[in-house]
């Protein structure tokens, strides 16, 4: 371990102005691996490449039973990376994992210098190129697939008094002129969305608004969101009984599970307006006193909530899984980090594209909750919505 010497001092930089130095260091042939969390977070920013091991894990207890194979790992080396970037997808039947990079840049505090681990020779910081022009962008569900998706729905919403909420997605699949960057993109989304947890998990590019599981030094912290609208139309999540509702049932998927978690002396704050730069949410943070747990533990007992799924669970699950048409893969997964000593960071892969091999193409993802008052054309105008997140970093 040494610290990284550059021209620049990034001690007291910004998470996103971090980032975009760092990622420079990873090698042009090499794909990065990316955590940058808010400032006001006081987590660790990370640029990683390459991999020392990886351990994969699928089904119920999947982040567990990837940690606890990367804990026993550690144990047998001292010296790798003091971290395993992580990402599981949103259907049980695929396969998550945890990954120890070769290379490791940190910056575990702001105002701290960045550490360097596993580099076996001088770091050279390079320089990129602008991203390519956009061809085409190609609709995996068009408006009118969307609407029968939705009207299927909120029949069964409304017949099914068992079943309160369901979450479905939609995608766009952009294809550019010439490989795309994705250490550049991921840059860009931080800093547009400085107040986001950003990251680049295996091809998986994003900034997320919605905190999973924070759990460091004894304490549990997320942020809930559902209810969205576009910044003009805010107003209305204050007075709109159907995103209350809806919000009330993504809250209420967590607090109900804390106990299971292991987490004690819950406290909620909210539902406050997040205002980004895309859309306005209802959001409400909640924390709690971690006992014996780990953060990959409460990973495996919170997700998927209703954000992501609906409610309940299982009978939102089984919806979902027979009226998609397009695999979700990673998207609405959680995503984040491991440290050996079971502290962690993870949150819902959102506001995501997930990249072809050859990086000329990414399918960029979002959903919207259902209620059995849901309007097919205003989800389809919030899905909408929250994909140009992704894509405005893309052409501008």
């Amino acid at each position: 371990m040494h610290t990284l010497s550059c021209d620049l001092d990034l001690s007291a930089a910004s998470g996103a102005r971090w980032l975009n130095a760092a990622r420079r260091y990873c090698p042009p042939e090499a794909e990065p691996w990316i955590w940058v969390a808010p400032d006001t977070d006081d987590a660790p920013a990370m640029v990683g490449w390459g991999e020392q091991a990886r351990f994969t894990a699928h089904g119920h207890g999947a982040v567990q039973n990837a940690y606890q194979a990367y804990s026993s790992w550690v144990a047998e080396h001292p010296g790798s990376a003091p971290v395993a970037f992580g990402s599981f997808p949103f259907s049980r039947d695929e396969e998550g994992f945890l990954v120890v990079p070769a290379v490791l840049l940190v910056r575990h505090h702001l105002g701290e210098p960045t550490l360097v681990f596993g580099a076996q020779s001088a770091l050279v910081r390079g320089d990129d190129s602008d991203l390519p022009v956009i061809d085409t962008q190609l609709p995996d569900l068009d408006a009118d697939h969307w609407r029968q998706a939705v009207a299927s729905a909120t029949t069964r919403l409304s017949e099914d008094s068992d079943l309160e909420k369901v979450v479905l997605s939609r995608s766009v699949t952009i294809q550019a002129s010439a490989p795309m960057n994705r250490g550049l993109v991921a840059a860009r989304l931080s800093e547009k969305f400085s107040g986001c947890w950003t990251y680049c998990h295996d091809g998986l590019v994003g900034a997320t608004p919605e905190l999973l599981v924070d759990c460091r030094d004894g304490l549990f912290r997320c942020r809930v969101l559902a209810g969205t609208r576009k910044p003009s139309w805010s107003h209305e999540l204050l007075q709109d009984p159907k995103e209350h509702r809806e919000h009330e049932l993504a809250v209420t998927s967590v607090t109900r599970r804390l106990a299971e978690a292991g987490l004690s002396d819950p406290a909620v704050r909210g539902p406050f307006l997040l205002e980004l730069p895309n859309v306005t949410h209802l959001a409400t943070d909640i924390t709690a006193r971690v006992g014996t747990t780990n953060a990959a533990q409460i990973v495996d007992v919170i997700h998927p909530t209703a954000a992501v799924c609906g409610t309940p669970r299982e009978l939102a699950y089984q919806f979902i899984e027979q009226t998609e048409v397009v695999d979700r893969g990673r998207f609405a997964g959680p995503v984040g980090w491991m440290s050996p000593d079971g502290s962690g960071q993870w949150a819902l892969a959102l506001r995501c594209g997930q990249f072809s091999n050859d990086n000329r193409s990414v399918r960029v993802h979002a959903g919207a909750g259902i209620m059995p008052s849901s309007d097919p054309d205003k989800e389809w105008i919030e899905t909408g919505a929250k994909m140009e997140a992704f894509k405005s970093v893309l052409e501008g």
